[in-house]
């Protein structure tokens, strides 16, 4: 089983080298949010023209197999890493309003690593037969739309959580009145909730066309007779950039530098006190994890945002340009690389995740030295088991 796989993916991995590459006339709608509607006539280029895009197109597909490779390897890493979060979450003895957050980002986290790497092999595998292509073709924008849902999602716990602790450290006592590890989970349902209706979209205004081989190894996409609504169209990327982006980063930078101000003044009243004093005085729990987790966020998304908003105003009049197609690869790469550093923000900040993880890691080795142990006694035979047996 172990080499099937390992060849299954070594085959993919070869598929980034040898998977041919098609230009297809900038009028067709196969690339989704690049191209116009499928109704346009095509235009015929002149061979300048041509030879120019066919040098754009060789430029780009080193990027688009370095694209691939590289999010399949953070794809497997988040998957990997927020499971590990999941199980120590789990162990731990008391869940605060700050663990749920912590559950609620790694679980969006974990969506976000199984969705890219699903459409990441769905670019590459398509073309194996019309079953592979049927499937693909069915889950292809579902799946995006549930990656877009859980980055919203993620957005919005994040923006949840940098506020809670800001409120925590400038006003503790109505914090402990107004806030709870109930009121934390409803704050996460319904962000999830919200979050699914943006997603939505996506599946709603596209679609895989029937058959078809596209520019740069992505399915061949064309828009849903919703998505030629323009209006519509701009209603969802306005809405999207709006609860994805624009309200929590701007409020998460806020919320963070008040925060930090406040912990700035607090360090200069600390030092003019004694030690005894200075001991007795308690900080919010998780604080300086969640100001390394929000500026995190905020940079790795932050071209993204960029991208969204060129959408928002330009359209789509900047795609094709080298320069701009480099700005979105790294943007996205960016976002997924986001998913996989929660557990090294946890792992460098949070002392009861390191030992929470060390005791399920324990746990885990005194089990399998058990089972050794249970498996060596009654492979023991004749006279050996016996004198085992005397001994036990």
């Amino acid at each position: 089983m172990r080499m099937n796989l390992a060849a299954f993916y070594t085959v993919l991995f070869l598929s980034a080298h040898f998977h041919p590459l098609q230009m297809l006339e900038t009028t067709s709608s196969y690339i989704a949010e690049t191209t116009q509607s499928a109704t346009s006539e095509p235009v015929q280029p002149s061979v300048d023209v041509r030879a120019a895009r066919e040098r754009m197109a060789a430029q780009l597909a080193t990027l688009v197999n370095i694209d691939f490779v590289v999010t399949l390897i953070l794809g497997s890493l988040a998957i990997f890493g927020n499971i590990i979060i999941l199980i120590v979450t789990a162990h731990y003895k008391c869940i605060g309003i700050a663990e749920v957050y912590m559950v609620g980002l790694a679980v969006c986290d974990l969506s976000i690593g199984i969705s890219t790497s699903w459409r990441a092999l769905a670019d590459r595998v398509y073309t194996w037969s019309a079953g592979v292509y049927g499937f693909c073709a069915l889950t292809y924008w579902p799946v995006g739309g549930v990656e877009i849902a859980a980055s919203t999602t993620a957005s919005l716990i994040a923006m949840a959580l940098s506020i809670d602790r800001c409120f925590a450290l400038r006003f503790p006592i109505k914090h402990s009145e107004l806030s709870s590890v109930r009121k934390a989970k409803i704050i996460t349902v319904v962000s999830g909730l919200i979050s699914i209706i943006i997603g939505l979209n996506y599946p709603l205004r596209l679609t895989i066309i029937e058959e078809g081989i596209s520019f740069l190894n992505i399915m061949p996409t064309k828009y849903t007779s919703l998505g030629e609504d323009a209006v519509f169209s701009k209603l969802c990327r306005y809405i999207e950039f709006f609860f994805r982006f624009a309200i929590p980063l701007s409020t998460m930078t806020f919320a963070n530098t008040w925060t930090m101000a406040i912990i700035h003044k607090s360090d200069q009243f600390r030092k003019k006190i004694d030690k005894e004093a200075r001991s007795t005085m308690n900080t919010p729990k998780c604080l300086t994890m969640t100001i390394g987790l929000v500026i995190i966020f905020i940079i790795t998304q932050m071209l993204k945002a960029a991208f969204l908003l060129d959408q928002m105003i330009f359209h789509s009049a900047h795609r094709g340009i080298k320069a701009f197609e480099i700005f979105i690869i790294v943007g996205n790469l960016m976002t997924k690389f986001n998913s996989i550093v929660n557990i090294m923000v946890y792992l460098l900040l949070n002392t009861e995740f390191r030992r929470t993880l060390l005791k399920v890691l324990n746990v885990c080795k005194t089990s399998d030295n058990e089972i050794s142990s249970l498996a060596t006694l009654t492979t023991t035979n004749g006279p050996e088991k016996r004198d085992v047996a005397s001994r036990i």
